[in-house]
């Protein structure tokens, strides 16, 4: 079996990680509003285009304030924009770091998973040689596969 995780990661960088997640977090609090999944869905997604878009809209609103209607509020304006643009660089690194933590995960979880089943499978013919205690391993790791009987939907 190939193995391309091969350098196990220390539990002091994990814990490092792990806090400075933290500290982000807390620096971040007094700013956060929570959002339902269904509210995330509804807003305008900002990328690249957009925000160039906004940027593009901000120079003529700085050109022309006469042009802005009296119903906007530019000082709330600006907070959002310069949020959104200011966060860009800190909302693309911690893309990255997820990016980077995910991949790891589902590497070293992929992996371990190809070793255990690998284990598994040897347990099983293990047990099918009644070699000792092999029968209770691939048992008790075989529930795991164990398929019961769907259970009936209400109403049927």
């Amino acid at each position: 079996m190939y193995n391309e995780h091969t350098t196990a990661i220390p539990p002091a960088v994990i814990t490092e990680v792990e806090g400075l997640f933290q500290q982000i977090l807390t620096k971040l609090e007094p700013y956060r509003t929570p959002l339902t999944a269904e509210e995330r869905r509804e807003m305008a997604i900002v990328g690249d285009k957009t925000l160039a878009f906004l940027e593009k809209g901000k120079e003529f609103i700085d050109l022309y304030p006469d042009l802005v209607p009296s119903w906007l509020n530019k000082a709330d304006f600006t907070n959002d924009f310069d949020d959104v643009h200011n966060l860009t660089p800190a909302k693309n690194l911690a893309d990255q770091a997820r990016e980077t933590l995910y991949n790891i995960s589902y590497l070293a979880g992929n992996e371990a998973y190809h070793w255990i089943l690998d284990f598994y499978h040897a347990a099983r013919q293990a047990a099918a040689r009644d070699v000792p205690n092999a029968k209770i391993v691939a048992d008790e790791m075989g529930k795991r596969f164990h398929r019961g009987k769907k259970k009936p939907r209400e109403g049927d």
